[in-house]
């Protein structure tokens, strides 16, 4: 049995009856569909409670290719292992726009495309074309993409081989998001002076993850651990009345919005929810969360999984208790 501790973020030793890595399509025949089995990229959402009884698939094929260009657009297409980070930093340095704004997110791009992330005013569902599987080619309105959600999460069993981007040549800024500690044209207005190009924005978002986002070097994490939950506009009137300055963000996207029409339903900060309640920072035996915002869980180092989800669930449990919510699991619990 494989020792799955160099592969997953959260630095938890979890066993899995067969690993093996693929480093090229061709090698996916490999796969005993027959056992129960999961693809793994980076291993940075997900966490191993306990030995998977199967076989763990670790993606390693990586690559950026330039598939066709116009006057305006260029369209790009990234291997499923390629790592995200490195793509939004090639499509910075080559003048491109559309992935700025989710600059420094952890994990690969076939991860990106499942989870379908975002941050700071950027959403990976806007740009995308169609994600390519080793024998099906789904389009952008196949995908199903929502809030943290498409539908690979539902079918895990389809291997994303690559994920194709329509980018721009021209500049489309996005500098509304901000929060209680931050604000993306003030972190810009420090490094830069308009226009701002791609690059100067992914520089500002990568300065403020860094000053809030514990260390991966150091601590074991995996990012965001919750979603940010969806509640009606009465209930957030409420919330509002005792949480000063609470935030809210559309219900299907999460660029920054502050009109004060508010919609029927709206999104909330789970982590300043979480801040309400004093679990900034706050260490339990191994597990504690980031100083800087409590959305982050932290293996301080020697944590189970377990025990992991176990601090997790007393998180849920206390949100539950004052806030009458849910939070949901934005990272996949094995």
């Amino acid at each position: 049995m494989a020792d799955l501790y160099p592969y997953n973020t959260l630095r938890v030793h979890a066993k899995c009856n067969n690993f093996f890595e693929i480093n090229s399509i061709n090698e996916l025949t490999n796969i005993n569909l027959t056992d129960q089995y999961i693809f793994l990229g980076a291993g940075a959402n997900i966490l191993f409670t306990k030995d998977f009884p199967g076989t763990v698939a670790k993606i390693n094929f990586s690559g950026i290719k330039v598939i066709k260009e116009t006057d305006s657009e260029v369209f790009v297409e990234a291997a499923a292992g390629q790592n995200w980070h490195e793509l939004v930093m090639w499509s910075v340095d080559h003048n491109l726009s559309g992935l700025e704004n989710m600059a420094l997110i952890p994990g690969t791009v076939g991860g990106a495309a499942i989870g379908n992330i975002a941050a700071y005013g950027g959403n990976q569902e806007d740009v995308i074309v169609n994600v390519q599987t080793p024998n099906l080619k789904i389009q952008k309105s196949e995908c199903q993409f929502s809030y943290r959600h498409s539908y690979f999460k539902n079918h895990p069993e389809l291997l994303i081989t690559s994920v194709m981007y329509r980018l721009s040549k021209n500049p489309l800024p996005d500098t509304s998001y901000h929060d209680r500690y931050t604000s993306l044209a003030a972190e810009l207005a420090k490094i830069a002076t308009p226009p701002y190009s791609a690059k100067d924005i992914s520089q500002a978002v990568i300065n403020i993850r860094k000053s809030k986002l514990p260390n991966m070097d150091q601590v074991g994490t995996a990012g965001s651990f919750f979603k940010n939950p969806l509640i009606s506009k009465d209930k957030f009137q409420h919330l509002s009345s005792s949480i000063q300055n609470l935030q809210w963000y559309p219900s299907e996207k999460l660029s920054y919005h502050d009109e004060t029409q508010i919609p029927e339903t709206v999104k909330i900060p789970a982590g300043r929810l979480l801040d309400e309640l004093g679990w900034k920072g706050k260490t339990i035996g191994h597990v504690s969360t980031s100083p800087n915002q409590a959305l982050y869980v932290i293996n301080l180092g020697g944590a189970t999984g377990q025990e992991i989800y176990e601090y997790a669930e007393l998180m849920r449990a206390d949100i539950k208790k004052n806030f009458d919510m849910d939070l949901e699991y934005e990272i996949q619990i094995i």
